[in-house]
């Protein structure tokens, strides 16, 4: 029994965004559709520029720039353009910021550079966490958005009540409540700063 509870968190970790190249439709094993597809809104302008575009350039300028605060908001919001945040750029966002972030670490701008030592240094302090898990590559990019871009986790559904009921926040949640204690989150987002959250965990 250990032995197939073993195998079957590896077959997790596999899928992690963190150990693979960018693959939408198995970032995260309780999904079974792409992430272009699966939060398109039903009257999305057919000439609108596709997520995954929009995410790239959003994670560009996040890698290399000086901007934070409100300077950084106004120029990512002309990025996006009249597209406006959706929960699937925001999904794509995240995808490429935890993927770039295990590459560039030496290359970062001083807003996100400063960010992912913070939310690493938080990290470590964290009772429970474990920072050889795989997961820890999206909680470390989480906790970079919620000190430089914290409107983007509001789209991924996470809220001051907790994650919102269907979003990607109580599914990504649900499926690694395993592997990142109870509490440990709230925590941590609690330690970056964002101390008007109060955190549910699902089981």
């Amino acid at each position: 029994m250990h032995r197939m509870a073993l195998a079957h968190l590896q077959a997790i970790f596999a899928c992690l965004p963190c150990s693979t190249a960018p693959n939408p439709t198995t970032t995260y094993p309780s999904e079974k559709t792409s992430l272009t597809s699966a939060y398109a809104p039903a009257n999305a302008d057919a000439n609108a520029r596709p997520a995954a575009e929009i995410a790239q350039d959003v994670t560009g300028l996040l890698l290399h720039t000086s901007l934070e605060g409100p300077a950084l908001r106004m120029r990512l919001d002309s990025m996006v353009g009249s597209t406006g945040w959706r929960e699937n750029v925001a999904r794509w966002v995240l995808e490429k910021l935890s993927l770039a972030l295990q590459k560039s670490e030496g290359k970062l701008g001083p807003t996100v550079h400063n960010a992912y030592n913070r939310a690493w240094d938080v990290a470590r302090g964290i009772e429970g966490f474990v920072v050889e898990h795989p997961v820890m590559c999206t909680v470390i990019a989480f906790g970079v958005l919620a000190i430089v871009a914290p409107w983007i986790l509001e789209l991924l559904g996470f809220a001051d009540l907790g994650p919102v009921e269907g979003s990607f926040a109580a599914r990504w949640q649900s499926t690694y409540a395993g592997l990142v204690p109870k509490g440990s989150l709230f925590s941590f987002f609690q330690r970056l700063g964002m101390r008007n959250w109060h955190w549910k965990i699902l089981v």
